[in-house]
This record gives structure tokens, C-alpha cells and sequence, in this order.
């Protein structure tokens, strides 16, 4: 009698073992579903993960012009490209020989600016903590297509320390350096969208080319 109780508790315990590994792993399954079908709905939408191609694989060099060779936000640029699978050319002001122009696409940048927005001050009246707005005005020229004008802009808010000038100046350094980064990546972005534009330029232009032909 003992054995027999025994061994329907040991069956008991092995049932609900083996339940509780099956809906651990239907819990799994149905999370993994669930995260399929989130990406498949995002792709469908347009959207592009972080680091996905920005371009069609054949546009795939990219030359940066600017008033400046050393322009912090074209080595932003350079630096974040190859990310986004594209081919950087920096200060080139011919497109390289041995590349196919119509590979090629131009970002000219002109001088970045920066602006300070007061938002709190000390009791002493110093500067307790300021807005920062980056700002790029930047043109993009596709093959056979008109220039694209476009301006990036990206805050931050900042808080000042008058009594650690030095280390506030180096922290300061590091978050322009951020917002160029999330400029950088935010213009890399965009390039599809402009892309898409660019084509229908290219037929606009192609279509008044053929009325007015016809007319």
C-alpha cells in the first residue's frame, strides 16, 4: 500500500514537472511568435533597424564635401557609414577615379552652428543649465537627379558647473561629439526617403521632357 502511494506521488510530481517544462517552453515559442511577427510588421511599414542598409547595394559610395576638410560632423560621417554598409570618401572634390558616378552620392555640408537657450540659472545668477541646439544645413545630389536641401537639428539639455570649469568643458566636448553621432546617423537615415524623392524627380523631369517634346 505504502509503494502504491508512493508511486502515484512520484507520477504526480513527475506530471506536473513535465507541465510546467511545456508551458515554460509554449511561453518561449509564443514570445519568439510574438517577436517574428514584430519584425515582420516594422519591415512592412518601412521601418529599418538601426544599421540596415540605407541605400540599393548598387548606390553604395557616399563623398562628403565641406568648406572644411576637417569638419567634425564629415568624420561623423565617415565614421558611421560602413555601419550603414556604405562607402565613405571624405574631401575628395572629383568623385575618385575607378568608381562609377553613378554609384556615387554627394552630401555637402555647410558650416555647422550651435546655439545656447537659457533654462535655469543659480542663485548668484550664473548659468545653472542651457539647452543645446546643434544645427547642419546639407545638400544631397543623387545621380541624374536636382539637389536635395535638407537641415539637421538636434538638443540637448546641459548643466553647468561654474566651480568644475575643466571637467565640465570636457563633458561638453562629449556631448557635441553625441549629437554629430545622432546627426550623423539621422542623415544617414534619411537617405532613403530622399532617395525615393530623387526618383521622382528624375521621372517628373522625364515626363515635362516628353510633353514638351510632344507640344
Amino acid at each position: 500500500m505504502l509503494n502504491h502511494i508512493g508511486n502515484t506521488q512520484e507520477k504526480d510530481s513527475l506530471l506536473q514537472q513535465t507541465s510546467l517544462s511545456f508551458c515554460a517552453l509554449f511561453s518561449k515559442v509564443k514570445i519568439a511568435f510574438v517577436l517574428v511577427i514584430f519584425v515582420l510588421t516594422l519591415q512592412g511599414c518601412g521601418f529599418k533597424l538601426r544599421g540596415s542598409q540605407a541605400l540599393p547595394s548598387f548606390l553604395n559610395n557616399v563623398v562628403i564635401l565641406s568648406q572644411f576638410d576637417y569638419l567634425p560632423l564629415a568624420r561623423a560621417l565617415d565614421d558611421r557609414l560602413p555601419v550603414y554598409q556604405l562607402n565613405s570618401i571624405v574631401g575628395e572634390k572629383t568623385i575618385p577615379s575607378g568608381i562609377e558616378p553613378t554609384t556615387v552620392v554627394l552630401i555637402k555640408l555647410q558650416p555647422e552652428g550651435l546655439e545656447r537657450r537659457l533654462l535655469s540659472v543659480f542663485s548668484t545668477g550664473q548659468v545653472a543649465e542651457y539647452e543645446l541646439i546643434y544645427s547642419v544645413e546639407y545638400e544631397v545630389i543623387f545621380p541624374f537627379a536636382e539637389p536635395i536641401q535638407s537641415k539637421m537639428i538636434v538638443a540637448r539639455e546641459y548643466q553647468d558647473d561654474p566651480d568644475q570649469v575643466l571637467a565640465k568643458s570636457r563633458e561638453l566636448d562629449l556631448v557635441l561629439d553625441q549629437m554629430r553621432q545622432e546627426s550623423a546617423d539621422r542623415i544617414i537615415r534619411l537617405l532613403s526617403s530622399q532617395y525615393t524623392e530623387a526618383l521622382s524627380s528624375i521621372e517628373d523631369r522625364k515626363a515635362r521632357a516628353i510633353q514638351s517634346r510632344d507640344n
